[in-house]
């Protein structure tokens, strides 16, 4: 018999929040990064049971959670990263991202380990320079989601080791300022420089 799953609140208000604005893979994302789980991906019944509590929020918003459910199984692939895709991880479990990401990285807990990934994937079209590949950094939000999901680790504490990696200066990021800053091992750090102040 499988097990009832308990739904975590903050994800239904945190869904809920976003009105009829809410995308797919944001709810997902929601789903897997804050549902908690002991293996890649969530189970097909967990994405069923958080669709089934949206239905039941009480903020007059119009979700439309089959919907939800079709459009996750038209984009399942087995395949390697798109930006228009859900990935099978395992028997009736799914995932934002590949099983190939989740086998090299799973529980793993060393952001450090993720910014090499990252930045070392080999993508044959345009999703190269959505994550940052090519030696041009990782953007910071990218690297917090993925290790979050992939290593199953709360977003708080992952923006927590980042924070510590760059004081001791084992990682190296853009300008605080910048919204999406870019995250480098030390070794490529020299592509940080600001062409600007060489004009």
């Amino acid at each position: 018999m499988a097990d009832v799953t308990e739904i975590n609140e903050r994800i239904v208000a945190e869904a809920d929040d976003r009105g009829g604005s809410l995308l797919v893979d944001e709810f997902l994302t929601l789903i897997e990064q804050y549902h908690s789980h002991e293996r890649p991906g969530i189970a097909w019944a967990t994405l069923e049971a958080y669709t089934e509590a949206m239905v039941g929020t009480d903020h007059g918003h119009s979700h439309d959670m089959e919907g939800v459910l079709d459009a996750v199984d038209e984009r399942l692939t087995d395949g390697e990263y798109r930006t228009d895709a859900f990935y099978r991880v395992g028997d009736d479990r799914v995932s934002i991202y590949p099983a190939s990401w989740h086998d090299a990285l799973g529980g793993e807990i060393d952001l450090r380990e993720y910014v090499s990934f990252l930045t070392n994937l080999d993508l044959d079209d345009e999703n190269g320079a959505e994550l940052g590949a090519n030696g041009g950094g990782v953007p910071e939000q990218l690297l917090i989601e993925v290790a979050g999901i992939v290593g199953r680790a709360d977003p708080e504490t992952v923006k927590s080791r980042l924070e510590d990696l760059r004081e001791r200066h084992e990682l190296v990021e853009d300008a605080d300022q910048h919204p999406n800053a870019r995250v480098r091992l030390p070794e490529n750090a020299d592509n940080l420089r600001d062409s600007s102040i060489d004009s």
